[in-house]
């Protein structure tokens, strides 16, 4: 039971997601930072988990820059023909 809810929220936290993932590729590569024991897997994971959520948080910053801008340029977009209306 413990097991499939740990699976089914892997898919809706992307803090979770990253961690999983990081697990997932350092099993895979067997990468390793600083040491060459279990301390350097320890390492490298936190690294990657790091990295992978300063990129995630960077994506989410610009996702919504974006969308603030597309919201300006409708409202402006309403305003424009608001205004044309009012001139007929």
């Amino acid at each position: 039971m413990l097991i499939q809810r740990k699976f089914f929220y892997l898919f809706t936290c992307e803090y979770c997601f990253s961690h999983y993932i990081t697990i997932l590729f350092l099993f895979i590569t067997k990468f390793h930072l600083l040491y060459g024991d279990w301390r350097g897997y320890l390492i490298s994971g936190f690294a990657l988990v790091w990295v992978a959520n300063i990129y995630m948080s960077l994506f989410g910053f610009v996702r919504v820059g974006m969308k603030k801008e597309k919201i300006e340029a409708d409202l402006k977009e309403v305003e424009l023909k608001e205004c044309k209306e009012e001139e007929q």
